[in-house]
């Protein structure tokens, strides 16, 4: 049933609309969806800003960019953004909702995030886009909540790290899907499941890829890191005409300065990659 004081309306058809089941109680999910830096930023607009070297480059969850209109802990969170869409401003609402999820072994919690307000663009590539970078966010929001679920909270979320750039070195006809297998060459990434140690010269991360995701306008790999520090880090490429990004969030009692300085060496890298 519709809640009618909810913004957001799930049996919209221009709704976009995922859920995830993560191994947390309720309250550990809620803190994970407001307090991670890299959970949220997949489903917030991105922001287009010009470069140094007249190239254009997308940069995703600036603070500014969200208006917070309903905060209900730990059930409900609905934002406010407005973005362009075909040529005209747009009012995008997105609902995250965090239930109960019905388990014998553990505690399990529902997560469903719900945007709405893209109208007809839902069923074009703003809409798909959309629903590719949700599904990075939820995947991320299940990987913290498994392995760092004592590390969430009041006092205690991780340090973010967010570095982006534009695809270099490609032809004209490589588009998005092949812009992005080759950002994951260059790092090193090559197989899901598999121990990962970034190559020579790439900033340095050490763990373990745990899945690699294709999309049509979004595609993102998911790792676990060791190193430098605990985490967990995502490698996406959007657009078709691609711009990278890295996000992580660290764990750890020098997590802070870590995050710095491997922000700048990303940002650092993908400006010359």
């Amino acid at each position: 049933m519709t809640d009618p004081t909810d913004p957001t309306d799930p049996t919209d058809p221009d709704a976009v609309e995922l859920g995830v089941a993560v191994p947390a109680t309720v309250e550990q999910a809620w803190a994970a969806v407001v307090g991670l830096p890299d959970v949220r930023a997949w489903t917030e607009p991105a922001h287009v800003r010009p470069r140094a070297d007249g190239t254009i480059a997308v940069a995703t969850g600036a603070e500014d960019a969200l208006r917070v209109v309903t905060s209900d802990p730990p059930h409900r969170l609905v934002t406010e953004a407005v973005v362009v869409l075909d040529g005209r401003d747009a009012v995008l609402t997105t609902t995250w909702r965090i239930e109960p999820h019905e388990t014998d072994a553990r505690a399990t919690a529902g997560v469903r995030v719900t945007t709405t307000g893209l109208g007809a663009a839902a069923g074009r590539a703003p809409g798909t886009a959309l629903r590719e970078r949700a599904a990075t966010a939820l995947s991320t929001l299940a990987v913290h909540l498994q392995y760092w679920p004592d590390r969430i909270g009041p006092g205690c979320t991780g340090a973010g790290v967010h570095a982006w750039g534009p695809s270099r070195g490609r032809s004209a006809d490589s588009g998005h899907e092949r812009a992005h297998a080759r950002f994951l060459a260059q790092v090193g990434i090559l197989v899901p499941r598999q121990p990962l140690t970034t190559f020579r010269g790439v900033p340095p991360l050490a763990g373990t890829c745990l899945e690699r995701r294709a999309g049509h306008h979004h595609s993102a790999a998911l790792l676990l890191l060791d190193a430098p520090a605990p985490g967990v880090a995502t490698l996406a490429t959007t657009g078709t005409d691609p711009v990278h990004e890295i996000r992580a969030v660290l764990y750890g009692d020098d997590a802070a300065g870590i995050a710095e300085r491997l922000s700048a060496q990303w940002s650092s890298w993908l400006a010359q990659a």
